[in-house]
């Protein structure tokens, strides 16, 4: 919980009252690996700070084909932002791919922390712009870069993901063949001795 108060107080101060009403509303919840924290079109009603763990956001092609369109790790959160802020169905689904530690926020806790907090509205929305920002350059990367500057710029933003998941999960992200990234990781290490 340190964690997230630490990242609060960075955008914008709190009180020592207001971090403790942050810290009541908060829950500490243990996910096994597999779980499913939102189901592709249910409703996102809980916002999710995760303190430990990695899960994937994964959506599906028309042909049932899943991309994962990144991976929430240490220190960023878990939301489906449409979902939660305008009570609309989920368009993608977020998974875990290790066993987790999660803070989890209600969305009718997150109402009551909007009106007890005085700043806590300005910083969920910095959080939501840099999420936005960070979004956004990850699918444009996705669309022009090709395979390997893909992978190299996957291993600079998650530098420990790389040996932690499988290669099948990464494949789905970078849009390629597990074969390719295969092919990618090998040339790598080749050029990297």
């Amino acid at each position: 919980m340190d964690n997230l108060i630490t990242l609060f107080n960075t955008i914008l101060p709190l009180s020592k009252k207001e971090e403790n009403l942050i810290k009541e509303h908060f829950c500490l919840d243990n996910f096994s690996k597999k779980h499913c924290y939102l189901e592709l079109g249910k409703i996102c009603n809980q916002l999710g700070f995760v303190e430990n763990g990695v899960f994937k956001v994964s959506s599906f092609k028309d042909n049932g084909d899943e991309y994962i369109k990144y991976f929430v790790t240490k220190g960023h959160f878990l939301i489906d932002l449409n979902s939660f802020f305008y009570n609309t169905p989920s368009t993608e689904s977020i998974t875990g791919l290790t066993n987790s530690i999660v803070y989890t926020l209600s969305h009718s806790s997150f109402k009551i922390l909007e009106n007890e907090v005085v700043n806590f509205s300005n910083i969920i929305n910095e959080l939501k712009q840099r999420a936005l920002l960070e979004k956004f350059s990850v699918k444009n990367e996705m669309l022009v870069d090709d395979a390997l500057t893909k992978y190299t710029k996957f291993i600079k933003r998650y530098p420990k993901l790389a040996q932690s998941i499988s290669q099948k999960y990464i494949a789905l992200h970078l849009g390629i063949s597990e074969y390719t990234l295969s092919r990618i990781r090998a040339k790598k290490q080749f050029f990297a001795i």
